[in-house]
């Protein structure tokens, strides 16, 4: 019976045995794992700041566009007031009713070049 137990304990620590590369492999597995995780939660973290990082160019880009409305509305208003564009405005009107160089001249205070290029513009868009 000595014999038997003894075979049965060899057995059983050469099955210990013969299980520990198997146990190293688990070992090596579960710290990459964790590696993966802390890896994975890195991730996480940079795709959060980079998420707020485009939330907040989005409103940038928001305010930048408001302001640009603002300052083209703004133009729009000075170039009304503006007496320079609407004697440009005026003449162009006269032309397309058929003015001539002479009439722009002594109506809108206009130099000969700048009456007979709005004619010639006006011939072109006719």
């Amino acid at each position: 019976m000595n014999s038997d137990v003894t075979i049965l304990i060899l057995a059983a620590l050469l099955a210990v045995i013969m299980q520990i590369p198997a146990w190293l492999k688990i070992r090596r597995l579960g710290l990459r794992v964790k590696q993966r995780d802390a890896e994975v939660l890195s991730l996480q973290d940079d795709l959060r700041a980079l998420c707020a990082g485009a939330a907040g160019v989005g409103g940038h880009v928001e305010r930048m566009e408001q302001q640009l409305r603002r300052l083209a509305e703004r133009q729009d208003q000075l170039d009304l007031r503006d007496p320079v564009s609407q004697s440009y405005g005026h003449a162009i009107r006269l032309v397309q009713k058929g003015a001539s160089v002479d009439e722009l001249m002594s109506e809108c205070g206009l130099v000969r070049g700048e009456a007979e290029l709005l004619m010639r513009l006006h011939r072109l868009n006719s």
